[in-house]
């Protein structure tokens, strides 16, 4: 995929939030690999998707260790573009081939892991590095004034993973307010590799870029 500089992540008026883990036999076969060859590109060619990139934590800073190791940003092009970019009939087939391929590495999934997150940005630098690192600040409550991050967001809906649901009748996106798996009410990250710890998170972790489309 050729790198497109115009395609970030701070120009997405909505962003999905995906975390998850892969088994212990995953990178060792090529999982960051298949990220960037079919993964990334995927993803990024689906009408209505700005920014679409694959993390992977380094180290836990601040708080517990999560569940997820890895997680990935799928940015919008408009807020209205969400329904269609999560029900693009081509990603249901996708979504079963990756879990063929890697799965969980567990046999039940914790409920984190079986649902996405729409997170809306209350927050934006007005210049924004492209560091292959960064450090993502996470917690509950209101959301804290950070000036010293780059993006802020608020958690503001979960996404059910419907090829993953015992039945494709029930909702599909529902508020924070009647569950959030994830347990963060809010995330900030910093790009680079300065100190990033604001006083209100619960978790600080670093990470590092496996691809993106503004990336080589």
């Amino acid at each position: 995929m050729i790198p497109d500089p115009d395609r970030k992540l701070e120009n997405c008026p909505l962003v999905i939030f995906i975390a998850y883990t892969v088994p212990a036999r995953a990178e060792p076969e090529g999982y960051s690999d298949w990220l960037r060859r079919i993964d990334m590109p995927f993803f990024n060619a689906i009408p209505g998707t700005h920014h679409y990139a694959n993390w992977r934590l380094r180290d836990v800073q601040k708080g517990a260790v999560p569940v997820w190791d890895y997680f990935d940003f799928q940015g919008v092009e408009k807020e209205e573009d969400l329904e269609r970019v999560w029900f693009n009939p081509d990603l249901d087939t996708f979504r079963k081939e990756w879990l063929r391929l890697w799965g969980y590495g567990r046999e039940d999934a914790p409920a984190v892991l079986r649902h996405s997150y729409v997170l809306r940005p209350v927050f934006r630098a007005d210049t924004i590095p492209s560091d292959p690192v960064l450090t993502l600040a996470a917690g509950t409550g209101p959301t804290p004034s950070l000036g010293d991050a780059d993006l802020v967001w608020r958690v503001e809906s979960v996404l059910h993973k419907h090829f993953g649901a015992s039945s494709r009748g029930g909702p599909w996106k529902t508020s924070t307010e009647d569950a959030n798996p994830l347990g963060l009410d809010w995330l900030a990250i910093r790009h680079g590799t300065t100190p990033f710890e604001p006083p209100d998170a619960t978790l600080v972790t670093r990470a590092d870029l496996i691809a993106a489309p503004d990336r080589t």
